[in-house]
């Protein structure tokens, strides 16, 4: 899921940086630079601190004549900050009424994340419900389709709007595997839209190679959907693929030859655990339940 993708594995996110020396590990109020140069600006008279301060110093603009006005109001800005910072730090905390602690999972004022419970049987839950995800996925996309790489595929492009869509053949090269998990689904089967907020969405991102081109495959809007055999009903299995902006990719139409070297069942077992367990880290369950996780991990028990 995009959330876990994007912060649980820290993927594209800068790093923070102090907003007044532009260096990374700090932020203003705890900037090493602020008093020297605070010191240097005090001075009667004043000294513009163009190297001379000993420490370090990325934000490269304040050397511009230009910009010495402003480099004091953020210098006196970021002073008045630590100055803040240190009477807060100093306080007695002798008669401050201090709020019972609460658990960020449940609520309950008895006990917190590491103790709670529900957090333990719902990070259980959810692990459970996408190994089950899992194994219905492989059973329809591995076993029944014979996707995997090396698959050969019929697909759809379309090259103008008002002609109809040119057929092609591709062979997949990569599969997402590792990212995999019940957030590709909907709770509907078949071609009704799943309206879920993007942190908790999981793209199917089928690589294929055509020609000389390397494209990311989409599904039609229907998805993947799996027959339930012992009730005879249809589950979703894939609602999202190829990502959001994906309004021009190859559309799948059909498989032309399987795959003779599937993923192995092993897969099914790891169960995308810490994706799962991501889940409930810094989340409550009510927020978990308001953008229906817990409904769709019930789906899938």
């Amino acid at each position: 899921m995009e959330i876990y993708n994007n912060d649980g594995r820290s993927s594209n996110r800068s790093k923070s940086k102090c907003s007044y020396c532009r260096a990374e590990g700090h932020n203003a109020t705890q900037c090493p630079r602020v008093a020297e140069d605070y010191a240097y600006f005090t001075k009667s008279p004043p000294v513009i601190p163009v190297g001379i301060s000993t420490t370090p110093n990325t934000c490269s603009w304040y050397k511009t004549p230009k910009y010495w006005g402003e480099w004091f109001n953020n210098c006196t800005n970021a002073m008045a900050k630590q100055e803040a910072a240190k009477k807060k730090a100093s306080r007695s905390p002798t008669g401050v009424a201090r709020s019972a602690p609460k658990c960020g999972f449940c609520g309950s004022t008895k006990h917190n994340r590491r103790n709670c419970i529900d957090m333990t049987d719902y990070t259980a839950d959810a692990i459970a419900a996408n190994r089950n995800w899992r194994r219905a996925f492989y059973k329809k996309f591995v076993e029944e389709m014979g996707m995997s790489e090396g698959a050969l595929v019929n697909l759809k492009v379309k090259t103008d709007y008002n002609k109809p869509a040119d057929e092609v053949i591709g062979v997949v090269t990569a599969v997402n595997w590792d990212e995999l998990s019940l957030f590709c689904a909907s709770p509907d089967a078949g071609n009704r839209y799943c309206y879920r907020g993007s942190d908790y969405k999981q793209y199917l991102n089928i690589t294929v190679q055509v020609g000389n081109e390397t494209h990311v495959m989409k599904l039609t809007d229907a998805g993947i959907d799996y027959l339930i055999p012992k009730t005879n009903t249809k589950k979703n299995l894939v609602k999202y693929s190829a990502g959001r902006y994906s309004w021009n990719a190859p559309v799948f139409a059909s498989v032309l030859s399987p795959s003779e070297t599937p993923i192995g069942e092993e897969w099914i077992n790891e169960g995308h655990a810490k994706a799962m367990a991501f889940l409930t880290k810094k989340r409550s369950k009510a927020k978990l339940d308001q953008a229906e996780v817990t409904a769709l991990i019930n789906h899938w028990l």
